[in-house]
């Protein structure tokens, strides 16, 4: 008698297509949505439960999407999501309205006084602008199309400023697609007079041309920086300091990956140490045979 095995709840199989969507690589979470859509179906997979879906990895990947009437970009982020479920634009002092499975905007409203008040107040106002043109010049030139919003507020007194920044690069014609995120906090000390920047970078990279590989890392930086003067050339010239150094650190393990970790996980050579002929029919076909027969014994 054979294993019987029990089926999955739909609370179970939704757990597991949530996962699927939350883990989808780069610029193709549309694709798995539907992927998945086609193996529990349409009325399983409802609209809301997609838009949570959605709302979930958009946050997570800090979508960007345009602010109507504007040229502007904002970003998705945990950062700036608001009580009414809608997402803060600093610059426009307003929430967008997002329809999370198209990653669009689809309108917007204006903050209540509540919100202004906490979110766009004298206090914060004018680093946060400077925090925000800083970063935005830097990202310019060191991360071309990337998105930054930057959100000022008062926290127990104190002042909070939130700076993330999203880039998603994709070319699926020819299998690659990359992520990179980023989100720095700087918070006021007592005095106002210095403030402590935690930040952390996200890098995720996915390949699939005959294969299947991804990179995923992240970096964390902390360090006391003044509030005096410029705030904003001090705050960019740190970020600017700990990415490169990033960088050059991920650039050092590619150099030396082929050698250390490539070699083991796989042989260069079978056993045989003679490479296998593809080309050859006859082989390929004595290959399959051989493998069916150790199927079936």
């Amino acid at each position: 008698m054979g294993d019987e095995v029990d089926e999955l709840s739909d609370k179970e199989k939704l757990k597991i297509a949530n996962n699927f969507v939350f883990n989808s690589p780069p610029g193709q979470t549309q694709k798995v949505i539907d992927d998945v859509r086609t193996l529990l179906g349409s009325e399983l997979l409802s609209k809301s439960v997609v838009q949570q879906m959605s709302l979930r990895v958009n946050r997570e990947h800090f979508q960007a999407v345009a602010v109507p009437d504007s040229q502007r970009l904002a970003l998705v982020t945990t950062a700036g999501e608001l009580e009414s479920g809608n997402f803060l634009d600093p610059d426009g002092r307003q929430e967008l309205i997002i329809d999370q499975t198209a990653q669009t905007c689809t309108g917007t409203q204006p903050l209540s006084p509540a919100a202004l008040a906490e979110w766009c107040s004298d206090k914060t106002e004018a680093t946060r602008k400077s925090i925000q043109q800083a970063m935005e010049s830097y990202a310019a030139e060191s991360l071309p199309g990337a998105a930054v919003t930057t959100y000022g507020r008062t926290v127990s007194g104190r002042a909070q400023y939130t700076c993330c920044i999203g880039s998603c690069s994709v070319n699926l014609g020819s299998f690659w697609g990359g992520l990179w995120r980023a989100q720095w906090v700087l918070n006021a000390n007592p005095d106002g007079q210095s403030g402590t920047l935690a930040g952390s970078v996200t890098c995720n990279v996915h390949y699939f041309e005959d294969g299947n590989v991804q990179l995923h890392d992240t970096g964390k930086f902390t360090k006391e920086i003044s509030l005096q003067g410029d705030v904003g050339a001090v705050f960019a010239k740190q970020v600017a300091e700990y990415e490169t150094e990033w960088v050059m650190a991920m650039e050092s393990i590619y150099q030396t990956m082929s050698e250390s970790v490539l070699n083991a996980l796989r042989r260069r050579l079978p056993i045989t140490k003679v490479k296998f002929d593809w080309d050859n029919r006859a082989s390929v076909h004595k290959l399959a045979s051989e493998l069916n027969t150790m199927k079936t014994q």
